[in-house]
């Protein structure tokens, strides 16, 4: 930054100023792209000469181009007041106090408050406010007020449009889900992704036959099927990734994975740039390591051409000294030494260096591209650095090099679980799941199922109900994956008759994937169940095929078909299961009533005195724990009504079920899912070698 500059006749202060730019939300909604680019460069002009007339020197131009003014996130905005803080800054000069912010308290704070700690003058072109001048300050706050006043309205009127939109079923979400994407002649509307939709049905389907979610994830990730979240940056999404928890800015590369590298550039000149050239090495200091593999992915920006070569740095007339490049004769076009690459193009081991070439840098646009970086072992540690080396005509040009490197973010538990609950699968809109607190406060609520905006048939579903309910029951069921990542046909089916805990697998697979079942109770330290004999997997499987396959042969039998259809018509199924849960929902919800009541207790003992805010707190935190515990057992009752009652409807016609099957080989997740509900295992009597299996169907009480 520059400092004073005294001279012995007079003291002449150079003013440094900063250009602040952003483009209100209003004339993003008028304007076509082409115009939004040009409203930023008029702003720019007008800056610029304003501050030439005044003898200003210009010393940075920050740009936000895609945040509102009521955001105090804005990453240049921030970069610009740090700035102001470290005294580097005499002026920043805007074109309006709405372009610097429409909220009254960034006003105050920084306008009328820190910047007269700073010494920092804030002016702006056509509203005329200076806060060197006492007479602006009114203007300044009833233009702050009236600002503020127009976002709330603003805000209040996009709340109601969305929520009539969504009424009619339309979309109004900021990303479309995974597997679709909006309708070119309407965007309220979705249509399947014809290159990711048959990735949604793919889930579904293995999910159904057994497969857990980490199998799932894992080998989606094999198949090198792009993450959602990296689907949607691949084509283009604004998605702002430090808003993912685990998102993480490596300096360096020095442990095995999958990473992307992305090297972003802008020209901080006030000229249009010609024929920038920039060298880049991927290195551990030494050379290209053959572990590693990389990938072109992605390229903003059709200026741009990217090189590489397997020559070396002698060879290509490249010299690096006090970390500047030095070259001869660079022509990526004329020298066989360079070979163009194109996005997909893998780079081969050998290869040394990196060249982009770029004819024309404007002052707005940002230029980046990205790599995909794959390090499949590291045995010496080395740290691989991607280093780049701007080279221009000018050697004095600024320009904004970043080389961000972090991970690649792969398929999990959390995604799969995630699109198998989704109603979007199956043709129907649930939105208005969450909402913000203001248009100032931007903390998500999460709204309760009776106020979110549910419709269904509104777009063409990606899985079928069948399927889609079948999924639905496995969920519920909650079975556990084994370690291959498949769940045993029996999981969540089979409990301790002595102590009703369930049975898990336990001991070694054999060559078919089959262990043996043994009572939970006997993993734990204290063990108090005296029923500790495990059961075979491959003999629990024969005796519940034989009773299996003993039902279809009497159904068949036309002696007793007449009978069964009758007894089966007369009884009410699931019935006194289906009275235990309504009682058990009812003493919830009184208890729910009564942690009410005891919350306000609590609030109006620590108003007394009778409790400090720590205990307050503290206790304040057991009941929404409580309470959370409760309202999702709620849920849970809820949905287990609503599967008993499916199942009243599937199984009311017993005939139907019995005609599916006539004789079964051998078990799997469906047929098990058709016909029980549960199995109970009984204590092995050691004298007779044997034990009670009791089998309860899902066609009796």
């Amino acid at each position: 930054m520059s400092k004073l500059i005294e001279t012995t006749n007079s003291i002449r202060k150079i003013i440094r100023v900063v250009l602040y730019l952003r483009l209100s939300d209003e004339d993003r909604d008028k304007l076509s792209k082409e115009e939004l680019s040009e409203s930023i460069k008029n702003q720019e002009v007008m800056l610029r000469n304003y501050a030439e007339e005044k003898g200003f020197k210009i010393i940075g131009v920050y740009n936000d181009e895609d945040y509102s003014g009521a955001d105090s996130t804005r990453p240049h905005f921030n970069e610009m007041i740090k700035e102001c803080e470290k005294g580097n800054v005499d002026i920043v000069l805007c074109k309006t106090q709405a372009r610097f912010a429409r909220d009254m308290e960034l006003i105050e704070k920084y306008i009328h408050n820190l910047f007269h700690e700073w010494n920092v003058r804030f002016i702006t072109v056509v509203d005329r406010i200076d806060n060197a001048k006492k007479e602006t300050k009114k203007t300044s706050q009833i233009l702050g007020l009236t600002d503020e006043w127009y976002l709330e309205d603003t805000s209040n009127n996009i709340r109601e449009t969305f929520k009539t939109k969504r009424s009619e079923g339309q979309f109004t979400g900021s990303f479309v889900p995974y597997g679709y994407m909006r309708d070119p002649e309407n965007k309220n509307h979705l249509i399947p992704d014809p290159v990711v939709s048959n990735i949604i049905d793919r889930i579904f389907r293995e999910y159904a036959k057994g497969y857990g979610l980490l199998k799932i994830a894992d080998g989606l990730t094999n198949d090198r099927i792009l993450s959602p979240l990296e689907y949607k940056l691949i084509n283009g999404s604004k998605l702002k990734l430090p808003i993912i928890k685990d998102y993480i800015d490596y300096k360096s590369i020095n442990k095995t994975g999958t990473f992307i590298i992305k090297v972003s550039f802008r020209n901080q000149e006030k000229q249009i740039l010609k024929n920038l050239t920039t060298v880049e090495v991927l290195t551990d200091d030494a050379k290209f390591n053959n572990k590693l593999e990389l990938k072109l992915i992605k390229i903003k920006n059709d200026k741009i051409k990217i090189y590489y070569s397997t020559k070396s740095f002698e060879e290509l007339n490249i010299t690096i000294r006090d970390n500047k490049l030095n070259f001869k004769n660079i022509d990526f076009e004329n020298n066989g030494s360079w070979i163009l690459i194109n996005i997909g193009d893998k780079l081969p081991k050998n290869v040394s260096c990196i060249g982009t070439y770029v004819n024309c840098l404007d002052r707005t646009n940002e230029i980046f591209y990205e790599f995909e970086v794959t390090l499949k072992e590291n045995r010496v540690h080395n740290e691989y650095f991607y280093k780049v080396y701007p080279i221009s005509d000018n050697e004095n040009v600024k320009l904004d090099y970043q080389v961000q490197i972090r991970n690649k973010h792969k398929w999990s538990e959390q995604t799969i679980k995630k699109f198998l609950k989704d109603e979007v699968y199956i043709g129907n809109l649930v939105q208005f799941k969450t909402t913000t607190v203001s248009y100032k406060n931007h903390t998500i609520i999460y709204n309760e199922k009776e106020d979110q905006i549910k419709v269904e048939n509104t777009h063409e579903p990606l899985i079928d109900k069948d399927l889609w309910n079948e999924v639905q029951d496995r969920l519920n069921n909650r079975k556990k994956s084994c370690k291959n990542g498949s769940a045993h046909i029996l999981a969540n089916k089979v409990f301790c008759d002595s102590c009703k805990k369930v049975f898990s697998k336990c001991g070694k697979n054999n060559e078919n994937g089959m262990a043996y079942l043994c009572c939970k109770d006997k993993a734990t330290k204290w063990s108090n169940c005296d029923n500790k004999k495990y059961i075979k997997e491959t003999e629990l499987h024969k005796i519940v095929l034989g009773e299996i396959n003993n039902i279809l042969n009497k159904f068949y039998n036309e002696d007793t078909l007449l009978e069964i259809n009758n007894a089966m018509i007369e009884k009410e199924l699931f019935h006194e299961k289906i009275i235990s849960l309504n009682k058990e929902e009812l003493t919830i919800t009184k208890e729910l009533k009564s942690k009410d009541t005891y919350l306000q207790n609590l609030y109006e003992d620590m108003k007394k005195g009778l409790l400090n805010q720590k205990e307050y707190i503290n206790l304040r935190k057991k009941y929404k724990e409580d309470y959370s515990r409760l309202e999702e057992r709620i849920e849970k009752i809820q949905q287990e009504i609503k599967d008993i009652q499916v199942k009243q409807e599937k199984l009311k016609d017993k005939k139907a079920l019995f005609k599916k099957y006539k004789h079964i080989d051998s078990l799997n997740t469906h047929i098990v899912n058709d016909f029980i509900d549960k199995i109970f295992i009984g204590k092995l009597d050691e004298k007779t070698n044997k034990r009670n299996i009791h089998i309860v169907w899902n066609f009796t009480n």
